[in-house]
């Protein structure tokens, strides 16, 4: 294969083939009973969440023919500016063949480029392929989350891209994940609903 990563819009491809493609990728994730936004977002939905960002495709020169896709959004997380991967999808019969890794180092260096500090991602605890290749690419595990859309528990990374002595010690990153782990368990419970802790936290909190 001869792999070409650009900008969709610079592309001959079309969000309706990322999006058909998102719905393929992720339909193993279906089998596997973890609901994951990627398996049934539509056209619009997709647009509307990645329009301040960008999305990257892959595709094969040769054929012709969509292999992959990442976009990259940003964050306005306390007063800086962070990069936030969402929606990598490879097509099944090329998966781990290195092209989720080539997608990601352009996301990289487009995060760089904008100064962006650091990328942050999640996915979920049960998605095994998923988490070897987030620690692969680079990233820690610093937090646990549980979303409305999902019915999962999900892992929260983040990959340092510029040095930083607190973030880049490993102790710190796993007490902050444990810590995280504690908060999560007590006030939220699977598909991200509060729990009878987690509404009297919010009630303490707005009243402080």
């Amino acid at each position: 294969m001869s792999i070409v990563i650009r900008p969709l819009e610079k592309s001959d491809y079309s969000y309706k083939d990322v999006v058909s493609l998102l719905h393929d990728s992720f339909q193993e994730r279906l089998e596997q009973g973890l609901r994951y936004t990627c398996s049934s977002i539509t056209e619009e939905q997709y647009r509307e969440k990645t329009k301040k960002g960008i999305v990257l495709v892959a595709f094969d020169e040769q054929l012709g023919e969509l292999v992959g896709t990442m976009a990259l959004n940003f964050l306005d997380n306390k007063s800086e500016r962070c990069g936030y991967t969402e929606y990598l999808a490879i097509r099944n019969d090329v998966k781990a063949t290195g092209i989720g890794s080539l997608l990601f180092k352009n996301i990289e260096n487009l995060a760089i480029e904008r100064g962006c500090p650091y990328i942050l991602s999640d996915t979920s605890v049960l998605a095994t392929s998923a988490v070897k290749w987030h620690l692969k690419n680079g990233f820690k595990i610093v937090g646990l989350e549980s979303y409305r859309s999902t019915n999962y528990w999900s892992y929260v990374f983040r990959k340092q891209l510029v040095p930083s002595k607190k973030w880049d010690n490993d102790l710190y990153c796993r007490l902050r994940y444990y810590l995280s782990w504690i908060f999560i368990r007590l006030t939220r419970d699977i598909y991200g609903n509060d729990t009878i802790i987690g509404r009297l936290y919010k009630t303490i909190k707005n009243r402080w």
